[in-house]
């Protein structure tokens, strides 16, 4: 089945799309996801002035979804107009913001179907996944570079942080394919008016970035937590406020270590944003999310108020060093939209370790950085039927010059936690990972039915693993880097049988996992040097059916 994703369609539609439904039968609807072809159009109109950032920039499915009509005081029910989504890689794994999914070598498939249902005041959205990945083989990085791993480490374990600043994220998933499910989308909530508070696995996506957030993207499986937050932004003199909070669980992948006792974490992270009175088109927040080794699940509940606490450090046993008790990351972000412009601009920065003092922040603000920077420009066009945007974006997670001063940890590694800041294996925040940086630049033209827009990106991996690999490596130069740089073609197109999304992304990754790390002149063999040429296909299909 791995071979035939056509196949695979038509086998998992006839599987999750029920058979037609009678007069009295409950209507379809479509559930709103991060990175959706809605989710898109909603970001193009708020540059036109025709829709509101209130809830978009910590916006979950839920609080973005269309409330269910009828009866408030009678049960009203839905069925999810079912999705399935595919992506091929050629080469090498090529996975960003795909949620539970990762997109390794050759097809990965989801497909997501459920319900959503409201009573009164209680809500209730079952949307699980079930994902097939065809995890073809592909050549990882030689072993003479990195040296034995822990004693314990899984040998598909992250090669590069295996010290006192550590993280779970596996090469590879496995070495055959696989077949999984997962909650997806899912959530029961209560709504109080103004709070709305519950349990979830959905995504929540939080701070302006188009294609990064520093603190909690859709780039991992959702996080099981218990939640509040405002159902709507609370309208004050000052402004317009939101806040969320969670606590939640985080789980180690089946390829980190051995060791069971150290499975399990928390995370604890609270995010608010306003939108100050008198411009109602800027939007200012901050974030905290701290994450906690557990002794077991039944300890979590001490974490309940990690957010608003320091970092805590015990001493570990028969050794004079210290460790801290937690990990964090913290961001501030803003957007600003000036809709007679069709322009907006937007901003994340963020450490990964609190300043000690106020003198430490003055000294050495940049101190375990890490930022976000981009722009959106929309014209109108054919009479204001159509619009043309571009897109602009870059974000910068690699270690900041105060290395030369004192230690800096990559981001998302832990010291605590030794899984780090991952979920089941990955990144919960930007999808380009720790110790990276990208560029990306996209233009599309949209119409009322269809868009097609063009992008070119670059990625640079990991960088802080070129400067701690063994120190016969130190001259590393400008060769030793490990860069992906890509461009494609993407599109959407509505029609009466249903949405389809599609991208084709082309590019080369240069130096595929530090492979070349010796010097910067001719290579003396092929076997120096390993280039990869990697093809990606990524398609997303919603039928529209009818009641």
């Amino acid at each position: 089945m791995y071979r035939r994703p056509v196949l695979s369609l038509v086998v998992l539609a006839a599987v999750v799309t029920p058979p037609p439904l009678d007069a009295q039968a409950p209507r379809w609807r479509p559930l709103f996801t991060i990175g959706s072809d809605q989710d898109d159009r909603t970001r193009l109109a708020q540059l036109h002035g025709l829709a509101s950032s209130d809830n978009y920039l910590l916006r979950t499915p839920l609080k973005m979804a269309t409330p269910l009509s009828g009866d408030t005081a009678r049960l009203r029910w839905a069925l999810l107009i079912p999705e399935y989504e595919a992506v091929y890689n050629s080469a090498v794994p090529f996975s960003l913001n795909d949620g539970a999914m990762w997109a390794g070598r050759g097809w990965n498939q989801t497909a997501r179907a459920g319900l959503v249902a409201t009573w009164k005041r209680v809500s209730l959205t079952l949307a699980p996944e079930l994902l097939v990945s065809e995890n073809l083989p592909y050549e990882g990085p030689p072993p003479i570079r990195l040296g034995p791993l822990p004693p314990g480490r899984d040998p598909l374990s992250s090669p590069w942080h295996t010290g006192p600043s550590s993280i779970d994220l596996p090469l590879r998933f496995g070495f055959r394919g696989f077949v999984h499910a997962d909650p997806g989308e899912s959530s029961f909530s209560v709504d109080w008016g103004a709070v709305t508070t519950g349990l979830a696995t959905e995504h929540e996506w939080w701070g302006p970035g188009i294609r990064n957030a520093l603190v909690l993207s859709n780039n991992a499986p959702g996080i099981p937590r218990l939640f509040v937050r405002t159902s709507r932004p609370i309208r004050t003199r000052a402004g317009r406020f939101e806040v969320h909070w969670f606590l939640g669980g985080l789980f180690e992948s089946q390829y980190f270590d051995a060791t069971r006792a150290d499975d399990r974490r928390s995370i604890n992270a609270l995010a608010a944003s306003w939108t100050p009175a008198g411009v109602p088109t800027l939007t200012l927040g901050v974030t905290r999310a701290v994450y906690a080794p557990l002794v077991g699940w039944q300890d979590i509940f001490l974490h309940v108020a990690d957010v608003v606490r320091d970092r805590g450090w015990h001493r570990l046993p028969g050794d004079s060093s210290t460790v801290p008790s937690r990990d964090q990351l913290f961001s501030i972000f803003g957007r600003w939209v000036f809709p007679a412009d069709g322009l907006a601009v937007h901003f994340e920065w963020g450490r990964n370790e609190p300043p000690s003092s106020l003198r430490d922040f003055l000294t050495a603000p940049n101190h375990s950085q890490a930022y976000t920077l981009g722009l959106e420009w929309a014209k109108p066009v054919r009479a204001d039927r159509d619009a043309l945007r571009l897109q602009a974006e870059m974000t910068y997670l690699q270690q900041s010059n105060t290395y030369r001063d004192r230690p800096v940890d990559s981001w998302y590694t832990g010291r605590a936690a030794q899984q780090g800041y991952t979920q089941r294996g990955q990144v919960i925040g930007a999808a380009i990972g720790p110790g990276a940086s990208s560029q990306w630049l996209g233009l599309d033209y949209f119409t009322p039915t269809w868009r097609v827009g063009l992008f070119g990106g670059r990625i640079r991996w990991d960088d802080d693993a070129l400067y701690i690999l063994p120190r016969y490596y130190a001259n590393n130069t400008w060769c030793s880097h490990d860069v992906s740089l890509f461009g494609g073609v993407s599109g959407s197109y509505g029609s009466p049988w249903g949405q389809l999304q599609a991208s084709v992304t082309v590019g080369e990754r240069l130096n595929v996992f530090f492979y070349h790390l010796w010097y910067c002149g001719p290579p003396s063999s092929p076997l120096d040097v390993l280039d990869v040429r990697n093809t990606t296909l990524q398609l997303r299909f919603t039928p529209r059916l009818h009641d």
